[in-house]
C-alpha cells in the first residue's frame, strides 16, 4: 500500500512540475516563440551591457575582470551586480547573447515556480494548492517587478529552494544536507544582489521559528549553527567576488553615508497599496514609459504589488479563521515590514536610518515590501488550509467569510460605478491628468473595469472554495480550477510587464555614430546643464515604448553603445567611484563652456544632447529634428595616450578639478598628479605616444621623448593596475583625478599596463581553499559512511 501511495505521489508531483513548465512557457511565450527580449528601465542601459561584457569575455576564454568601454575603464568583476561567477551565466559560452538572455529569464521563472512547488509540497500542501502557491510566487507582482532589475530577480527566485534545503539541513543534521544548503546559498548570493540575499536570509531565519513550532525536537542551537556556518561557507566560497567588491567599495562614494533624501528616493506610496487589491496601472505600448499609471505620476520601484485574487481570498480567510496566538506574530511582522517599506512617508524609517548603520547598505526602503508580500503570500496559503480543513470547526464562520468578502466587493463596485466622479477626481489629482480630458475618461473607465473584473474573480474564487469545502467538487478538480484562475489572473495582469521587444533595433538601423572612434575617444550624454549624470531622458512628441527604447540605442546613451564597442566617460554603477562623484558635485553648477573644458581633459570627443548647446569648444556635427537630438564634437580633446613635459602635484579633488576647468590650463601640455613625480631637469619638448595594443586587461604604449616627461593613459586609475617600462615595474600616479600616468626619461620606451588585481588573487586563494576543504570533508564523510555500511553488511552476513 505504501508503495502505491508513493507512486501516486510521484505521479502527482511529476504532473505538477510538467504543468508549471507549460505555464511558464506560456507566460514567457514572447521570449520563447517570438524571440523578444525584456526592455525596461535599467535593462538596456546597464544590465545588458554588463552581461555583454561577460558574454564577450567568456567566449574569448577570459575572465571579465575589467571593461575598458565603461566609465573610463571599470572593474566589472568588482561590481557585484555583474554576477561574473553566477553559474547560470555560463550559458553565454554556448549560445548567442540575446538567446542567452532569453534562456536566463525563462530559466529563472522555472526556478521560482518549481522551487515554490517543492516548498509547498514539503509543507504538506496538496498538489493543486502547491501549483497555486508556485504561480502566486513566480508570477506575482514582486517577482515580475524585479525582472527589470536582473540581479534582484536572479537572487529572489532562489528563496523557495533556500527554504527547502535549509529545512533539510536542520532536520537531517547530515553533512550532505548542510553542504547542499551552503552551496545553494552561495549560488543565490552570487546572483548579484546582496540586499535580496540578506532579505532571503532573514526569511530563512523566520522560517526557523515556524520549524521550531512544528518540530520541537529541533534545537535552537542547531538552527543557529547551521545558518551561521552556512553563511560562513557562502562568504569564504564567494571571496573571489567579495574581495574585489570590497576594493571597489573603498574606492566608491559609499565610503560615506548616502544622504537620507537619496537613500529614500523610492519609498512605498501609501496609495499604491490599493494595487494589492486591483490593478492601478496597465502596460501601454503607445506610451513612452510603456505604462499607463492610474493614480501616480512616477513608476514605483515595484512596478506591481498585485498578488492575485486567490491570494486576496487566502489572506481574508487567514484574518477571519486563524486563532490570535499564531496570527499575531505574523501580523506584526507584516505590519513592521510594511512600515519600513513606507520609508519617508513615516517618521520611523528616517529615524532608524540615522541610528542603524546597516540600513545605509540598503538603498530604497520600498525593497522591504519584498518581505511584506512574501509574508502575505504565506498568510494566504495558511488561509487556504484553514478554509479547506474538514476537521476545522466553524462552518458558520467560513460562510460569513465568503459572504462578507463577496458583499464587500460587489458593494465597492456598485458604489464606484454610480460615483465614478470620485475615481475621476482621484485620477486627476494623483496622475496629473487634466479634468474632463479624454485621458481622464479613459483611465477612469479602466479603473472601473478593473474593479468589475476583480469583483468577478474574487467572487469566483470564493465560490470555488465554498464548493470544495462542501464536497460539491472534488479536491483534484478544485485545485485544477483554482490554479487555472490564478494563472489567468496573474498572466493577464503581469505578462505585459516583461516589456518584450525584438532586439533587432540594437544592431540594425540608424545610429548617431556608425562606428566607434578609431582614435579611442569617448562619448558623453548631456542630460541637463545642472545634472550631468545620465539619469534624465526627455522624450519629445508622442512616442511609443518601442520607439523610445530605440532612441536609447540610436543615440548611444550610456551604456547602450558598449554592445557596439563605444567608450563612455559617465559611470552608472551603484558603487560609483569617488572621482566621478566629485566630478558631478563640482561640474553640475558650472556653465556649459566650463563643463566642456573639463570634458576635453577627460578624452571626451562626442557629446549627444536632446537640447541645443551653446558653449566654447563645442562644434555642431549634426542635428536630427525628428528626434530633437544634436551631436557635438569637442575640439582637441586629449588622446587616449599622450606625453606631457610639465606636472604639478595636487591630491585634493576639488583643487584638481578647479585647475582643469580654468581657461589657462592646457591638458595636452600639463598634467596634475596626486604626488610629486621625479623628473630630470631637461623636460621633453618633443614627444609622442602610440598605442600598440589595447585590451581589456593590458595596454601597450610606445613612447618617444627628447627629454624627461610623463606618459598619461586616459584610463581609470584603479588598484590592481601595474606599469612596466621597458620590462621593469614603475610607479603609477593618479593623473587629472581619473587617469594613470608614468614618468619617463628621454629616449624610446615601451610601456605596458597590466591589470593584475591582488584582491582577485587573494579572493581566489580563499575560495579555492574553501572548496578544497569542503571536498576533503565530503570525501572523509563518504569514506566513513561507506566503511560503516560495509561493517553493517559484514555483521549482518556473520
Amino acid at each position: 500500500m505504501k508503495r502505491e501511495q508513493l507512486a501516486a505521489a510521484f505521479d502527482g508531483d511529476r504532473l505538477g512540475i510538467i504543468a508549471l513548465t507549460l505555464l511558464v512557457s506560456w507566460f514567457c511565450q514572447d521570449l520563447i516563440f517570438r524571440e523578444s527580449v525584456p526592455f525596461f528601465r535599467d535593462l538596456s542601459t546597464y544590465f545588458y551591457p554588463l552581461r555583454f561584457t561577460l558574454f564577450e569575455s567568456y567566449r574569448s576564454g577570459n575572465l571579465p575582470l575589467w571593461d575598458s568601454h565603461m566609465a573610463t575603464g571599470f572593474p566589472v568583476l568588482a561590481s557585484f551586480q555583474s554576477g561574473v561567477f553566477y553559474p547560470p551565466h555560463f550559458i553565454f559560452l554556448a549560445v548567442s547573447f540575446f538567446d542567452g538572455i532569453r534562456i536566463l529569464f525563462v530559466f529563472h521563472f522555472l526556478v521560482a515556480a518549481v522551487g515554490a512547488y517543492h516548498l509547498a509540497r514539503r509543507w504538506g500542501y496538496s498538489h493543486g494548492l502547491a501549483v497555486v502557491a508556485a504561480l502566486l510566487f513566480a508570477f506575482g507582482g514582486t517577482t515580475v517587478s524585479l525582472t527589470n532589475l536582473l540581479n534582484h530577480f536572479q537572487a529572489a527566485v532562489w528563496l523557495p529552494w533556500l527554504l527547502v534545503f535549509w529545512e533539510r539541513a536542520v532536520c537531517a543534521g547530515s553533512w550532505t544536507a548542510f553542504l547542499s544548503f551552503g552551496l545553494l546559498s552561495t549560488i543565490g548570493f552570487l546572483a548579484g544582489s546582496p540586499e535580496i540575499y540578506a532579505l532571503n536570509t532573514a526569511l530563512v531565519a523566520l522560517d526557523g521559528l515556524r520549524l521550531k513550532r512544528s518540530l520541537p525536537a529541533v534545537s535552537w542551537s542547531r538552527m543557529a549553527v547551521t545558518l551561521v556556518t552556512a553563511n560562513l561557507v557562502v562568504v569564504t566560497l564567494s571571496m573571489v567576488q567579495l574581495a574585489p567588491t570590497a576594493e571597489l567599495f573603498l574606492e566608491s562614494r559609499r565610503r560615506r553615508a548616502i544622504p537620507v533624501g537619496e537613500a529614500m528616493t523610492w519609498s512605498l506610496e501609501p496609495l499604491s497599496l490599493v494595487n494589492l487589491l486591483i490593478s492601478d496601472k496597465e502596460p501601454d505600448p503607445s506610451a513612452p514609459s510603456g505604462l499607463k499609471l492610474f493614480f501616480a505620476r512616477g513608476t514605483p520601484f515595484f512596478v506591481s504589488y498585485y498578488m492575485g485574487a486567490a491570494a486576496i481570498c487566502g489572506v481574508w480567510f487567514w484574518l477571519l479563521l486563524d486563532s490570535w496566538r499564531p496570527k499575531l506574530p505574523l501580523a506584526v511582522l507584516i505590519g513592521v515590514t510594511l512600515v519600513l517599506a513606507l520609508g519617508s512617508h513615516t517618521p520611523l524609517y528616517p529615524f532608524l536610518y540615522t541610528h542603524l548603520w546597516f540600513l545605509g547598505a540598503l538603498r530604497f526602503p520600498e525593497k522591504f515590501f519584498y518581505i511584506t508580500q512574501l509574508l502575505l503570500l504565506y498568510a494566504a496559503l495558511k488561509g487556504f488550509v484553514l478554509f479547506l480543513d474538514r476537521d476545522e470547526p466553524g462552518s458558520r464562520r467560513k460562510g460569513l467569510a465568503v459572504a462578507a468578502l463577496s458583499v464587500a466587493c460587489m458593494a465597492t463596485y456598485v458604489y464606484f460605478r454610480f460615483h465614478s466622479e470620485i475615481v475621476a477626481r482621484g485620477v486627476s489629482a494623483r496622475a496629473g491628468v487634466a479634468p474632463g480630458s479624454g485621458i481622464q475618461s479613459e483611465i477612469t473607465a479602466a479603473v472601473l473595469a478593473g474593479i468589475e473584473r476583480q469583483t468577478v474573480l474574487i467572487v469566483g474564487v470564493l465560490l470555488l472554495f465554498w464548493l470544495a469545502s462542501k464536497n460539491v467538487i472534488r479536491r483534484l478538480l478544485f485545485g485544477a480550477l483554482l490554479a487555472a484562475v490564478a494563472f489567468v489572473d496573474l498572466a493577464w495582469t503581469h505578462r505585459g510587464l516583461l516589456f518584450p521587444l525584438d532586439p533587432g533595433f540594437l544592431s540594425n538601423g540608424f545610429r548617431i555614430l556608425p562606428r566607434p572612434d578609431p582614435s579611442l575617444n569617448r562619448l558623453f550624454y548631456y542630460p541637463a546643464p545642472h545634472n550631468l549624470h545620465p539619469s534624465r531622458f526627455v522624450v519629445h512628441g508622442r512616442r511609443s515604448f518601442e520607439e523610445t527604447t530605440a532612441l536609447f540605442s540610436r543615440y548611444l546613451l550610456p551604456n547602450e553603445g558598449i554592445l557596439h564597442g563605444f567608450d563612455y566617460f559617465q559611470e552608472i554603477d551603484a558603487l560609483a567611484r569617488w572621482p566621478y562623484s566629485e566630478f558631478l558635485a563640482f561640474a553640475n553648477p558650472l556653465d556649459a563652456s566650463t563643463q566642456t573644458r573639463l570634458l576635453r581633459s577627460f578624452n571626451v570627443r562626442y557629446v549627444v544632447a536632446f537640447q541645443p548647446l551653446t558653449a566654447g569648444g563645442l562644434v555642431l556635427l549634426a542635428r536630427f529634428p525628428g528626434d530633437h537630438a544634436w551631436l557635438y564634437e569637442i575640439q582637441e580633446p586629449v588622446p587616449r595616450a599622450y606625453v606631457v613635459g610639465h606636472s604639478v602635484a595636487e591630491s585634493r579633488a576639488r583643487r584638481v578639478l578647479e585647475r582643469l576647468a580654468s581657461p589657462g590650463f592646457d591638458p595636452r601640455a600639463e598634467v596634475i598628479l596626486n604626488a610629486e613625480a621625479p623628473l630630470g631637469e631637461r623636460r621633453a619638448a618633443a614627444a609622442s605616444a602610440r598605442i600598440v595594443s589595447y585590451g581589456s586587461r593590458s595596454v601597450t604604449v610606445q613612447a618617444s621623448l627628447d627629454g624627461a616627461g610623463i606618459l598619461v593613459l586616459a584610463d581609470s586609475y584603479y588598484p590592481g593596475w601595474k606599469a612596466y617600462v621597458d620590462g621593469k615595474e614603475a610607479e603609477i600616479y593618479r593623473a587629472n583625478l581619473f587617469f594613470r600616468a608614468v614618468p619617463l626619461g628621454a629616449g624610446e620606451h615601451v610601456v605596458e599596463f597590466k591589470y593584475e588585481p591582488r584582491s582577485f588573487r587573494l579572493g581566489l586563494i580563499v575560495s579555492m581553499t574553501t572548496l578544497l576543504v569542503l571536498a576533503a570533508i565530503s570525501l572523509g564523510v563518504w569514506r566513513r559512511n561507506r566503511r560503516r555500511a560495509l561493517d553493517a553488511a559484514a555483521h549482518g552476513t556473520g
